[in-house]
């Protein structure tokens, strides 16, 4: 009776340590990708469109070094009036980064 209830015991503590073990590896992984957006989104809200400019975005082996690249901004949003249907409105806005014309 004693060993059966060790063995439960021993039993529960590992399943609740593997679990622990389990969750603590996630909340590091939740924390680098809470870090990755507030460096994105710490650029928000910008009085001026120059400063997007020298912003670095993201790269791969296809981009020549002194392309920055065309940036692709949409942004939407989707209201109802008290009593009618729904609104959407947006724009897009493009910005070429290497002649600075949006």
């Amino acid at each position: 009776m004693m060993k059966r209830l060790n063995k439960l015991v021993l039993g529960i503590s590992f399943l609740f340590l593997v679990i622990s073990i389990t969750a603590g590896c996630g909340m590091g992984k939740e924390a680098e990708i809470k870090k990755s957006f507030e460096k994105t989104l710490s650029m928000y809200p910008i009085k001026n469109l120059e400063d997007l400019y020298d912003k670095e975005g993201y790269r791969d082996d296809q981009f020549d070094k002194n392309d920055k690249g065309t940036w692709i901004i949409n942004s939407e949003m989707v209201v109802q009036p008290k009593g009618e249907r729904m609104k959407s409105k947006g724009m897009v806005l493009y910005m070429n980064r290497n002649t600075k014309t949006t």
